[in-house]
């Protein structure tokens, strides 16, 4: 049996949390022990794999500068006799983890990036990587572009790099029988266009283009509902805006859902237009994609590697407010367009984006790396 531990700083609620807390449920229990160590709370996420019956491992420092986190975490992987440990791309994780692992444990480390770049604490994350990156044994892109990304600008060794992308799980997230009737169940009027977006309200998302988008359609749509799903720092801020812009009626901030799948179900068109930093390999769009909804994205990150672009949806430039409006007016137009790329994205999703073949790769590559 292989024992992994996932390191990181909080469970809290985003893709690199989601992936796992899909791991942790995912894998083979019989060829798989697994355990959650997060250096502060265990997050939104960790709570729910606690309360799943999974080990969940949290305070282990004090503050970011807590000289003694690094031998709790030792004692802490001690404890669980881990032979993988996987860290994401977060700073505080990375640094204690090539600390340790310089220290030649009986622990392998990977290493998973979730991230294009970062937009703050570049100085961290620069030592984070001087500590982490020599010793680490295998890197986890997201996708193709995102390989040559890290080759080319972090200087990842490629012969320890290997592809996994996101997947989601095709039975939760799918089509519905009717879209009118998704929308009533989901509490919205069935002759309401539904366009939403599903992300952490961060400043790197942009919804303030979101919201300026939404102002240009409801001009021309004025039916139209803007579903804003998330929450975070900016929430204040976007209200505020919201309020400016004369759109409280069309704008709906929705918050934190556990009812994800039944608001894709009811949406007609899925929106990100997040800024060229960070941005990987949304699961949100792969969600949106698995659900029958057309997406319309800004041109970032990886992005162009999971949408079909004029057949699972439509990419636009970051930050050209014009293009993104006039991509969702006219899908929100054309109900035939909407429904046939609706099809072809939920094809997309089944051949491609299947969380089972996502588990299936990182099972292979954990044991690999065990050995």
């Amino acid at each position: 049996m292989v024992r992994v531990a996932f390191l990181q700083a909080s469970l809290g609620v985003g893709g690199a949390e989601r992936l796992v807390q899909s791991l942790m449920r995912g894998l083979d229990r019989e060829r798989f022990a697994t355990a959650a160590v997060n250096l502060y709370s265990p997050g939104p996420v960790g709570e729910q794999l606690f309360a799943d019956g999974f080990e969940v491992v949290s305070g282990l420092a004090r503050g970011r500068f807590d000289p003694a986190a690094g031998r709790r975490l030792h004692e802490a992987l001690e404890r669980q006799q881990a032979r993988v440990v996987y860290v994401p791309d977060s700073a505080l994780p990375l640094f204690w983890a090539g600390w340790l692992r310089r220290r030649r444990p009986p622990w392998r480390l990977v290493v998973g990036f979730h991230s294009t770049g970062k937009v703050e604490d570049a100085f961290q994350h620069r030592i984070a990587a001087g500590s982490a990156f020599p010793v680490t044994d295998r890197f986890v892109a997201l996708a193709e572009s995102h390989e040559r990304y890290l080759v080319a600008e972090l200087h990842v060794d490629p012969l320890r790099t290997e592809v996994i992308g996101s997947g989601v799980d095709l039975e939760r997230f799918h089509p519905p029988a009717d879209r009118l009737s998704a929308k009533r169940a989901a509490g919205f009027d069935a002759d309401e266009p539904l366009v939403g977006i599903v992300a952490a309200l961060r400043p790197e998302k942009h919804h303030a283009l979101f919201l300026r988008m939404a102002s240009r359609v409801a001009r021309r749509i004025p039916a139209a509902r803007f579903l804003i799903i998330g929450a975070g720092p900016e929430r204040p801020r976007l209200e505020g805006l919201t309020r400016d812009l004369r759109l409280h009626e069309q704008v709906r901030f929705l918050g934190v859902r556990d009812d994800i799948p039944e608001l894709y179900r009811a949406l007609d068109v899925a929106v990100l237009c997040s800024l060229p930093v960070v941005e990987t390999y949304p699961v949100s769009l792969l969600e949106a994609l698995a659900s029958g909804v057309p997406v319309v994205s800004t041109r970032v990150g990886s992005i162009a590697d999971l949408v079909d672009e004029g057949v699972t949806g439509t990419l636009v430039a970051s930050g050209d407010e014009a293009a993104l409006a006039e991509e969702v007016e006219r899908l929100l137009a054309d109900a035939a367009r909407r429904e046939r790329m609706g099809r072809a994205a939920r094809a997309a999703a089944q051949a491609r984006f299947d969380r089972a073949a996502m588990i299936a790769a990182y099972a292979r590559l954990f044991e690999q790396v065990a050995r």
